[in-house]
């Protein structure tokens, strides 16, 4: 296959060129315009950026400038109100107004009142200003009964300040009073401390006395138990039915029994002969344990010579599979030395070599 590619003519180098071009073949296009398109977009771009920025300087700038007129507007425009608000205040007052007359604060205090009295010559029918009934005293009573409720309220006033005087005496004097109470009750306590404080040292006397009479008497009390405890350990100790005296058990009828309510314990004759019944059990369980022992031997010996035998009989059988296995591995060595044999003869009849030009025809061509 080799020689068949090598013998078709490259026509178009520069095709062969591309296609030896691992990345302009990965790619498909062409790489030189699409780098030239990118530049071309960047540049773009960058005027755009350029632009953008030279207007957005241009329209910062007309911002700054239309802030500096519209500040310098406000403050001709602040002038213009001060000034104007200055000379109304100076020049414009509401007395030289038309209109001070009608508008004045003080007009009502000024104006003559609609009635001065009854013999009035405005006072006509129309008027409104008289009628039958009418009290005209009615302003002088009322003047007359705030002078009396003054005159009331100043009496009440100097009742209080009385009773308060009053009532700040009482309180006074009670507080002496209480005053005096509480000095009455310190002395009172004083005197019940002073009792309280001998009535204690009295009761604190007795309860000594009474303390030292019962510490005497405990004493006494324990020299009686002592003298009680001694007298009961000699006669512990001197009698025959606390000792256990084994004579007190002796019968009159026969020396042979013992009196049951009397009995005491074991004589010496008797204990001799449990001991001398003890001694010969143990002898026997001695001479027992002897026998046991020889027959555990016996049996031992008999296990043994069993154990021995199987194990003989197991080796015999391990050195009986050992040579089997060993057979068996000699066959299998001679299988695995002939199927070796075998193979390498079936490879060097059927080999299949290649040439170094299969590796060397490929990249050679644009087929």
């Amino acid at each position: 296959m080799g020689r068949l590619v090598a013998a078709v003519p490259n026509e178009d180098p520069e095709r062969l060129k591309r296609v030896l071009d691992a990345k302009w073949r990965t790619i498909g296009v062409d790489k030189d315009a699409l780098d030239h398109q990118v530049q071309e977009r960047r540049d773009r771009e960058q005027s755009e950026k350029d632009r953008d920025e030279a207007f957005a300087r241009l329209t910062q700038y007309f911002n700054d400038q239309l802030t500096l007129m519209q500040q310098e507007a406000d403050q001709i425009r602040k002038e213009y109100n001060q000034d104007t608000e200055a000379f109304r205040q100076q020049q414009q007052l509401k007395n030289t107004r038309r209109e001070w007359d009608i508008n004045r604060p003080d007009a009502k205090q000024l104006d003559m009142p609609a009635r001065v009295g009854d013999d009035d010559t405005r006072l006509g029918p129309s008027s409104l200003q008289k009628f039958d009934g009418e009290d005209l005293t009615a302003g002088d009573r009322k003047k007359a009964q705030i002078e009396q409720c003054v005159d009331w309220w100043a009496e009440q006033t100097a009742i209080k300040e009385a009773l308060r005087a009053a009532e700040k005496e009482a309180e006074a004097a009670h507080a002496e009073l209480v005053k005096y109470q509480d000095m009455l009750q310190q002395a009172a306590k004083s005197e019940e401390d002073a009792v309280r404080r001998e009535l204690a040292r009295a009761t604190a006397d007795y309860n000594r006395r009474l303390a030292e009479e019962k510490k005497l008497r405990e004493i006494a009390a324990r020299q009686a138990e002592l003298a009680a405890n001694m007298a009961e350990m000699e006669a512990t100790i001197t009698s025959s039915f606390m000792t256990e005296d084994p004579n007190m058990a002796a019968s009159a009828m026969s020396p042979f029994r013992v009196r049951k309510d009397h009995y005491k314990g074991m004589t010496e004759a008797e204990k001799k002969a449990i001991l001398d019944a003890q001694l010969a059990q143990m002898e026997e369980r001695k001479a027992r344990r002897a026998q046991e022992q020889l027959e555990n031997m016996m049996y031992a010996r008999t296990q043994h010579d069993i154990q021995r035998a199987l194990n003989e009989q197991a080796q015999r059988v391990e050195e009986f599979r050992k040579a089997q296995m060993a057979r068996a591995t000699d066959i299998l060595k001679k299988q695995a030395a002939e199927k070796a044999e075998r193979d390498k003869h079936l490879g060097t009849l059927y080999r299949n070599a290649i040439a170094p030009e299969f590796f060397t025809q490929f990249g050679t061509s644009h087929r």
